[in-house]
């Protein structure tokens, strides 16, 4: 399965939470630090408990700092989309 759909649904479901339940300016901020770290939970637990299949270098900070950013922009996107339709209505 791609992983990019798991990453980008699960940040904009992080992304509608946050702006549905979080009233101060700092929703944006957690909706898009939460998925960052959550990603960063998920890698670090594939990388550390679980056991090694094989391959070459360990290439969980590129896919951070790749995978991460779409994350965390996608989710503060989310959420500023869903404050202001909050907002308007």
């Amino acid at each position: 399965m791609n992983p990019w759909i798991f990453i980008l649904l699960a940040s904009v479901v992080v992304g509608a939470v946050c702006g549905f339940a979080i009233r101060s300016r700092w929703a944006v901020l957690l909706g898009g630090a939460i998925p960052w770290c959550g990603l960063l939970a998920w890698l670090l637990y594939n990388e550390y408990f679980v056991p090694y299949q094989g391959g070459g270098a360990s290439m969980w900070p590129v896919a951070q700092l790749v995978a991460g950013t779409v994350a965390a922009v996608v989710g503060a996107i989310s959420t500023a989309i869903v404050r202001r339709v909050r907002v308007r209505v």
